[in-house]
C-alpha cells in the first residue's frame, strides 16, 4: 500500500524537477504543463509527508529563473521600442511617409 504514497511524493519531485529543467531551458509550457499536473497530484494527495524543503527550494529557483527571464523581455522590448521611436524620428525627419506595419516571419 506504500508504493502509491511514494509513487505519488516521487511524481511530485520528478515534476518539479522537471519544470526546472524546462525553465533552464526556455521551455515555458513545458513548466507550465509540469506544474499543472504537480498541482493536481497535491489535490489528490492527503496527509502524506512531503520533502517540503526540497520542493520550496527547487519552486524559489523557478521562481528565479522566471523572474531573469521576465526582466530580460522587459529589456529587450525596452531596446525593440527605442529602436522603433528612432526609426520614426528619421522617416519624419527624412519625409519618408510611414509605411505598412511589416509583419515577421518564421520561415526560413
Amino acid at each position: 500500500m506504500s508504493t502509491p504514497v511514494a509513487g505519488g511524493k516521487a511524481d511530485i519531485v520528478r515534476l518539479t524537477r522537471l519544470a526546472g529543467e524546462a525553465a533552464r531551458e526556455g521551455r515555458w509550457d513545458e513548466v507550465i504543463h509540469c506544474y499543472s499536473e504537480r498541482g493536481a497530484l497535491l489535490e489528490s494527495i492527503h496527509d502524506m509527508p512531503l520533502p517540503i524543503e526540497e520542493l520550496l527550494k527547487m519552486d524559489g529557483e523557478l521562481r528565479d529563473r522566471i523572474q531573469t527571464a521576465q526582466a530580460v523581455l522587459e529589456d529587450l522590448l525596452a531596446g525593440a521600442q527605442m529602436t522603433k521611436r528612432q526609426v520614426q524620428g528619421l522617416r519624419q525627419r527624412l519625409a519618408v511617409p510611414p509605411s505598412q506595419p511589416e509583419t515577421l516571419s518564421r520561415e526560413a
